[in-house]
């Protein structure tokens, strides 16, 4: 069933349906507070169609994008979830929530052993960093050939700007730094989950400030043949995050 389908569907349910197995299961609840339930995820499937089309990827040769966003995925359970609290019993209802999480761990440790599997490829961490947000502020990347060795390291004082600005221009410099190596093949880890999901597409780019960085950047990957961009825990994005701090520190 298509989003928009589904959508139309939850607003027909929220505005004809009487829902008494659902007043039953969620007592305290009125007729009129599940209907504009019913009305505000129709609403968010939408919202996350919009997004998923305001920051989906356009002609970028090799770039890695999971088939369906967090936020579609999300709405999409929420659905389903609803749907089941109307029509199945709560002995079928907690099977099938059973079967949901078996699914989404196998999903897991299938993305884990691909990653694991693949070969080693030039890696670009990414970062940026403002004391203050806004502050001084710097952005740093460094790159890793496939052999472990560090080729090469950038770093560039940006003045007084907020932190999602920092991060960008440290995937900026990076990309730029390894378009002019030559480097075809390419895994950008960075630390920041916004940055990371706006171009993966799960996120819209919302603050017309990131707008141009975020252009800039797509533009930017439709010069690797293959890449991916994947987000990292802080803890092991350290080297870029020295540069970028280093960048503030010493002005660069």
């Amino acid at each position: 069933m298509s989003k928009s389908v589904l959508a139309d569907l939850l607003r027909f349910i929220a505005a004809n349906e009487e829902l008494p197995r659902a007043l039953a299961r969620y007592k305290g609840h009125t007729r009129d507070t599940l209907g504009k339930l019913l009305t505000a995820a129709a609403d968010r499937l939408e919202q996350a169609d919009e997004a998923a089309a305001a920051a989906a990827p356009t002609g970028t040769r090799g770039m890695k994008v999971r088939k369906g966003s967090e936020v579609e995925k999300a709405a999409a359970r929420a659905a389903e979830e609803l749907q089941d609290s109307m029509e199945l019993s709560k002995a079928e209802r907690d099977q099938k929530r059973r079967e949901r999480s078996a699914a989404a761990a196998e999903e897991r440790q299938a993305v884990q052993a691909e990653v694991v599997a693949r070969p080693v490829r030039t890696r670009l961490f990414t970062d940026g960093a403002a004391r203050g947000n806004p502050g001084p502020a710097g952005a740093g990347a460094v790159i890793i050939s496939p052999d472990g060795h560090i080729v090469a390291k950038v770093g560039k004082f940006l003045g007084e700007e907020t932190n999602n600005v920092a991060e960008y221009m440290g995937l900026l410099i990076g990309l730029k730094r390894a378009k002019a190596m030559g480097i075809k093949e390419l895994d950008v880890l960075a630390d920041s989950e916004l940055m990371v999901k706006q171009l993966n597409g799960d996120y819209a780019v919302k603050a017309e400030h990131l707008k141009p960085l975020f252009d800039e950047a797509k533009a930017l990957l439709k010069h690797f043949g293959d890449v991916e961009i994947r987000h990292i825990p802080r803890e092991e994005n350290e080297q870029a995050d020295a540069m970028s701090n280093r960048a503030i520190d010493e002005r660069l």
